[in-house]
């Protein structure tokens, strides 16, 4: 679709770090007539928090905005026109999508099922992060959870982008709504791995004492 339309892909899932740390992806970088566009891929409909998120991640990295969605409504076309967001509704192109085009909006899709429904090993979930994944549940927004916390914004930050390496929250930027979704379907996908663990250990307990009898 880019390819078709004058682009030159110059790079996918970019990441766009400042002070050694990320802070942002991209999900495609390409350069037309000498301008460097950052591209992001909305494998539903274009929403408000997916423009501010493609507009935000393109000012950080110097580029020009565009969003590739399913289709977006009149008003979400109208809030993309004041942004400068290009929008291109991949329902009217998607025959005519490049590999990489494909492997990002595949890659693009996955990540939001996992941020949609918390998908993370056990392992990583330990309480301290426990602890974190509640606050931003249950906070109105990140000011409030660093009080929950009894930490700074700045602190929670940097604890934040530390869990990130861990794998524990996503790489890519999130609304804080889409946040408290992500923090509240991982505490859920826990407390139902945490049970099923306990009922478990329960079973072998049980057929321990029934082979000893």
């Amino acid at each position: 679709m880019l390819e078709s339309r004058g682009f030159t892909i110059v790079a996918t899932n970019y990441r766009i770090t400042s002070k050694g740390e990320g802070i942002a992806e991209i999900d495609i970088v390409a350069e037309k007539n000498n301008e460097t566009y950052a591209i992001e891929v909305k494998s539903g409909k274009a929403s408000l928090t997916s423009l501010r998120q493609v507009y935000a991640n393109a000012r950080l990295a110097g580029y020009k905005p565009i969003l590739i969605c399913k289709k977006g409504d009149v008003a979400t076309r109208e809030a993309a026109r004041k942004l400068g967001v290009e929008l291109l509704e991949f329902s009217e192109y998607h025959l005519l999508l490049e590999p990489e085009e494909l492997e990002a909006i595949v890659k693009k899709c996955m990540e939001e099922v996992v941020e949609t429904y918390g998908l993370l090993p056990s392992s990583v979930i330990d309480d301290a992060s426990l602890e974190i994944l509640r606050a931003l549940q249950g906070a109105d927004d990140f000011a409030h959870a660093a009080t929950i916390l009894g930490v700074s914004e700045k602190e929670l930050g940097h604890t934040l982008s530390k869990l990130t390496k861990r794998g524990v929250f996503p790489s890519r930027s999130l609304s804080f709504k889409d946040l408290k979704k992500y923090c509240a379907s991982v505490l859920a996908r826990h407390e139902m791995v945490t049970k099923l663990e306990k009922i478990e250990r329960d079973v072998e307990e049980i057929k321990k004492k029934l082979k000893s009898r």
